[in-house]
């Protein structure tokens, strides 16, 4: 680009292209100045340079000066200090609870009856009681068959709903069947 060609007109193409090329050339010088002050440290004073990084880029000819920047770019160091934050207490095993309690509110329970039959087998009533209610020991069986046959039903206990209803069906689909009632506590 910068070639002359024509020995005749050398000082006057080179003239010409400077005068084209001055413009672009002083963009660059200014976006070379304005970046590296951009990111250098603010304490780091600027020295004036005797002399000019190009010829182009003087007032001795081939254009204009480049202009300092009217900004000041200054920079701050900001340091956090570090706060204390609450640690956690970790629990063992062996530590008592100190959770705060919640207020739970109890499942509505339920009255589970044995519903006396005479066909019943005393044995295979007892049995199934044992197997199925949790809470239920022979003698207590046998007293609840006993109660069943004289007074017509046996109060066994109270459970919540789903158990009691758990208890009554899995003693309804015995061979032979025992007849159970679930009622509400509050009737």
């Amino acid at each position: 680009l910068f070639f002359a060609i024509d020995t005749n007109n050398t000082t006057t193409n080179t003239t010409r292209r400077r005068i084209k090329m001055a413009p672009l050339q002083t963009l660059l010088c200014t976006i070379g100045i304005t970046a590296a002050a951009a990111f250098s440290p603010a304490h780091i004073q600027h020295t004036q340079r005797t002399h000019s990084l190009s010829p182009l880029c003087s007032d001795k000819g081939g254009g204009s000066a480049i202009a300092a920047p009217k900004t000041k770019t200054v920079t701050t160091t900001v340091t956090k200090q570090k706060q204390k934050q609450e640690q956690k207490k970790k629990y063992q095993p062996s530590d008592p609870d100190t959770f705060k309690q919640e207020d739970f509110e109890d499942a509505p329970m339920f009255r589970l009856f044995l519903i006396g039959d005479e066909g019943y087998d005393q044995e295979h009533v007892v049995t199934r009681l044992v197997e199925i209610i949790e809470d239920c020991s022979e003698d207590n069986g046998a007293g609840y068959f006993k109660s069943a046959y004289q007074g017509g039903e046996a109060f066994i206990g109270k459970y919540p709903r789903e158990i009691a209803e758990t208890y009554a069906e899995q003693l309804i689909r015995s061979e032979p069947i025992i007849f159970m009632d679930v009622r509400d506590d509050k009737d």
